[in-house]
């Protein structure tokens, strides 16, 4: 048999009333390495501090808004933190994907609109297909559980079969198998597109009124600008 190659390609999603938008962290087994030992250098550091371990989840959320298990942590520790994180991920020889859409202006321009997370998917999928063959790869796609995993395999099914809606309709020839579901709690690699993904949307859709906020917002961008591939958002 001859050597073949399957990329992992990590999905995750971040939304408002107004948009939706996935991101996707691909990497080879070198990167996945990398990504999964440098975040867990980083929360290790700080393993029986401020209530946090060694497997504390890197949640974009909650380390940006200083809640869940980053709720005891000082805002400057989780800015270190999350700058950090970023710049593993961008050092990690990781391609990033971001697709997104505006989902009100969907809704006004067509009478039976698609559900937001079917049409992102769709060009997500599409994207990973892209990136896949021009690295001479296949690639299998990976997301958090807590998302609804039978609406996506649906979907992924569906679109094998008859292909991706709209003018780049594609089969999806270079995406192997289904789409896979496992706990982020436990995946470094989801992690990351967790916190890529979150970011990205809190950046395109929200005004940050306190310089302070928006200048480490674009610190913490900076450290993953080489590593994105493709960065679309659709406007109907």
């Amino acid at each position: 048999m001859a050597p073949s190659h399957v990329l992992p390609a990590y999905v995750d999603e971040s939304s408002t009333d107004r948009h939706f938008f996935l991101g996707t962290v691909v990497v080879d087994g070198d990167c996945a390495a990398n990504l999964e030992a440098g975040l867990d250098e980083i929360v290790a550091a700080y393993d029986g501090q401020f209530g946090l371990t060694a497997d504390t989840e890197l949640h974009g959320d909650e380390l940006f808004q200083g809640e869940g298990a980053w709720r005891e942590v000082p805002t400057r520790v989780r800015i270190n933190v999350y700058t950090r994180a970023m710049h593993v991920i961008g050092a990690s020889g990781a391609r990033v994907i971001l697709r997104g859409m505006d989902c009100r202006r969907h809704r006004e321009r067509y009478a039976n609109p698609s559900p937001p997370h079917e049409v992102v998917l769709g060009h997500t999928l599409e994207r990973i297909n892209v990136l896949a063959r021009e690295l001479g790869n296949w690639a299998l796609v990976l997301a958090d559980e807590v998302h609804n995993d039978e609406r996506h395999r649906t979907n992924f099914r569906k679109f094998r079969r008859t292909g991706t809606p709209g003018y780049r309709s594609s089969r999806l020839p270079r995406l192997i198998d289904t789409i896979h579901f496992g706990p982020s709690h436990f995946s470094r690699c989801l992690q990351a597109a967790d916190l890529v993904t979150f970011l990205h949307r809190r950046r395109q859709t929200r005004t940050e009124t306190d310089d302070r906020a928006r200048r480490a917002n674009e610190q913490i961008w900076s450290r993953i600008a080489r590593a994105i591939a493709h960065d679309g958002y659709w406007r109907p």
